[in-house]
C-alpha cells in the first residue's frame, strides 16, 4: 500500500509539474507583447502630463520604465534562443517574475513620484492608467495567480495608500474604488487561474491516460512482454529493416511443454506463475533490439537480427537450459517447466519466417518436445 501511495504521489506530483510548466510557457508566449504595452502606456501618461509636472521628473520614470522593459525584453530573447525543455522549464520562472515585479514596482511608484499635487483631473489620469494596467495585468497574467495578485498591488496600493494619506473626499473616494477592484481582482484571478489550472491538469491527465491505454493495448498484462499485435507491429519495422541492411533476421518460437497439465494439476493460477517466471527469463535474456512477445497462450516468439542461423540456434538452447532449470514458487511448493524451439532464419517477409518457425515448433514437439529445432526459410 506504501509503495503504491508512493506511486500516485509521483504521478500527481509530475502532473503537477507539467502544469506548472505548462502555465509558465503560456506566460512567456502571451506576455511578451505586454512589455511593450506598458512602456507605450507610460510615454503616453508622460505626454498627458507633460504641461504640469516637471520634464526631469517624467524622463526619470521614463528612463527607469525603459531599463525595466529592456531588462524583461532579454529574459525573453535569452528564454526564446534557450528553448528550455522538461526539467528547465521552471528555471526561468524566477526571472519573469522578478522583471515583472520591477516593472510594477517602478509603476507603481513611479505614479505617486509624478503624480502633479495640484491638479485632481491629472490624479485622475494617472489613476486610470494605474486601474488600465491593473486589468491588464488580470487577462495577461491569469495563469499565475500569485503573479497577478503581486502585479496589480504594486501597481495599484501605492497611489490608493497615498490617497487615503492625501484624507480629500476626492482622493478617497477613488481609494475605495481602487481597494473594491483590487479585491474582485484577487477573486476574479482566483477563478481564472483555477479554471486554467484545472484545464491544463485534464489536458496531461487524458494525454497520460491516452498514452497509458496505448501502451497497454500492446502490453501482456501478465507477463509484462509486446503482445500479439504488438509483436507484428513492432516485427514487421524489424523486418523491413532487415530487408533494406541485407542483414539476417530469425524468429524463435517457443511452446511450453505440457503447459495443460500444470493447469489441471496445479491450478490456473500456478499456470499464471510459471508465465511469469517466463516472462522474466525472457526480459533478462533477450537483448533490447530484439522483438519479443508472448503471442498466444503459453507460446512466445522472438525476432532478431542475427549474423548467422548458429546465433539464433544458441540463444534458443540457452533459453530451454535457463527454463528448465528455473524453479517456480507456488503454494509453498516449487515445480519447473520446459520448452519446445522452433527457430527459422530467412530475409524474407514476417509472415514467411513465422511460417518457418512454426514448422520447425511442430518438429520439436515431434521430437519429444524440451528441444531446440532449426529450419531454413519458407519460400513457397
Amino acid at each position: 500500500m506504501i509503495n503504491r501511495n508512493i506511486k500516485i504521489n509521483d504521478k500527481e506530483m509530475h502532473i503537477d509539474y507539467l502544469v506548472q510548466a505548462e502555465k509558465l510557457k503560456l506566460l512567456y508566449r502571451q506576455s511578451y507583447p505586454a512589455i511593450f504595452a506598458s512602456y507605450l502606456s507610460a510615454i503616453i501618461l508622460a505626454y498627458i502630463l507633460w504641461p504640469v509636472q516637471q520634464k526631469s521628473t517624467l524622463i526619470i520614470w521614463l528612463a527607469l520604465l525603459a531599463a525595466s522593459s529592456l531588462v524583461r525584453a532579454a529574459v525573453f530573447i535569452l528564454h526564446s534562443l534557450k528553448h528550455p525543455r522538461d526539467d528547465q522549464v521552471l528555471i526561468w520562472e524566477k526571472p519573469f517574475f522578478a522583471t515583472l515585479l520591477l516593472s510594477s514596482i517602478i509603476w507603481g511608484l513611479g505614479a505617486i513620484f509624478i503624480m502633479p499635487a495640484d491638479s485632481e483631473l491629472h490624479q485622475a489620469i494617472i489613476f486610470f492608467f494605474l486601474m488600465g494596467m491593473s486589468g491588464g495585468a488580470i487577462s495577461v497574467y491569469s495563469a499565475h495567480r500569485l503573479m497577478t495578485l503581486a502585479t496589480i498591488a504594486t501597481v495599484l496600493l501605492p497611489t490608493t495608500l497615498y490617497f487615503f494619506v492625501i484624507g480629500k473626499p476626492f482622493q478617497i473616494a477613488m481609494s475605495i474604488a481602487a481597494l473594491l477592484f483590487f479585491i474582485s481582482a484577487i477573486r476574479a484571478g482566483k477563478v481564472l487561474s483555477q479554471a486554467m489550472h484545472q484545464s491544463f491538469r485534464l489536458t496531461h491527465e487524458l494525454k497520460e491516460a491516452k498514452e497509458i491505454a496505448e501502451k497497454m493495448a500492446l502490453i501482456d498484462e501478465l507477463t509484462g512482454l509486446n503482445n500479439r499485435r504488438a509483436f507484428y507491429e513492432q516485427g514487421h519495422v524489424l523486418a523491413n529493416l532487415s530487408q533494406r541492411s541485407e542483414a539476417e533476421l530469425s524468429m524463435i518460437v517457443m511452446d511450453l511443454d505440457h503447459f495443460k497439465t500444470v493447469n489441471d494439476t496445479l491450478g490456473h493460477a500456478a499456470g499464471d506463475e510459471a508465465l511469469k517466471k517466463v516472462g522474466e527469463v525472457l526480459k533478462k535474456m533477450i537483448r533490447k533490439s530484439d522483438v519479443c512477445a508472448r503471442i498466444g497462450g503459453e507460446e512466445f516468439g522472438i525476432l532478431l537480427q542475427v549474423s548467422s542461423q548458429q546465433d539464433a540456434a544458441q540463444l534458443a538452447e540457452k533459453l530451454r537450459k535457463e527454463i528448465e532449470r528455473t524453479k517456480i514458487s507456488f503454494n509453498d511448493e516449487e515445480f519447473s517447466v520446459t520448452g519446445s524451439f522452433g527457430v527459422a532464419v530467412c530475409a524474407t517477409s514476417l509472415e514467411k519466417l513465422f511460417k518457418g518457425a512454426d514448422q520447425a515448433l511442430y518438429q520439436a514437439k515431434d521430437s519429444g518436445r524440451n528441444c531446440v529445432v532449426t529450419v531454413g526459410c519458407v519460400i513457397d
